[in-house]
């Protein structure tokens, strides 16, 4: 792999794990402000199922940038055990994201109207 492709590859990854990191930090806010009731949780379930899906995406597309087959041969972008690390990191917080606000609107449907 050539500096130039590692380096355009090392700068997606890190675009698309600031992107994940944004997302999450994101679904934390929601959170709290629903449950100080600074916004109804209609409107936090609204906002936080597309957040997950930038989530999902964004941890696709940083484990795509931060590895490269070439030649049968697996080449790291970020090593991987941090790599291994923030990609099984994303996938929790997206899927425990839309499981945490499923039970939310569940446990809140009185409050959402």
């Amino acid at each position: 792999m050539s500096k130039r492709s590692f380096y355009t590859r090392l700068a997606f990854s890190v675009l698309f794990m600031l992107v994940c990191i944004g997302g999450i930090t994101a679904e934390g806010v929601y959170v709290y402000m629903c449950k100080t009731e600074k916004m109804p949780y209609m409107q936090g379930f609204l906002m936080a199922v597309p957040t997950a899906i930038v989530i999902f995406w964004g941890s696709c597309f940083f484990e795509s940038a931060s590895l490269k087959k070439e030649d049968g041969r697996n080449m790291y972008v970020i090593k991987r055990i941090p790599r291994m690390v923030l990609s099984v990191l994303f996938t929790l917080a997206c899927s425990g994201s839309v499981i945490m606000w499923l039970y939310l609107y569940h446990t809140n449907i009185a409050k959402l109207f």
